[in-house]
């Protein structure tokens, strides 16, 4: 067959390329995630933006919904202070639009407004979370 180290290194070589085909083949086959889902899996924002087609609702429960599409990361920073991180699990503000929370809840509604509102005026996130605690904290 193959004699001293030339040979040695051809049969090597083949190995290689065989591997490397075979292997190509296997990753080519392999069951992947459509492309937007790969970009949302990398991005943290993009994962932000999952709420509820505002389109679904009407009046102000739409626009507070607008709001969260809008500004999911505002929205993300922000307490809830109706009671639904208790009762359902919400982790923020944003949550209540993620489900049919914010279009039962009046509080999620004023709160996504007087968010947006202020964050428009250019008021800090953190001023912004002392004004919502102060006037939705007692559930007002």
């Amino acid at each position: 067959m193959f004699k001293g180290v030339k040979g040695i290194v051809a049969l090597t070589a083949a190995a290689v390329v065989v591997v490397a085909i075979v292997y190509a083949g296997y990753v080519s086959n392999q069951v992947r995630p459509p492309a937007r889902q790969m970009a949302a899996a990398s991005d943290p924002a993009a994962r932000l933006r999952i709420t509820l087609d505002p389109k679904n609702f009407q009046g102000n429960v739409r626009e507070a919904y607008e709001i969260a599409e809008r500004d999911p990361t505002l929205l993300a920073q922000l307490h809830c202070y109706c009671g639904c991180d208790k009762a359902i699990g919400h982790k923020s503000l944003l949550d209540c639009y993620r489900d049919t929370h914010g279009s039962r809840c009046e509080i999620c509604v004023g709160e996504a407004h007087d968010a947006e509102s202020m964050a428009n005026r250019g008021v800090p996130v953190e001023q912004i979370r002392d004004a919502l605690r102060a006037r939705y904290a007692h559930g007002s």
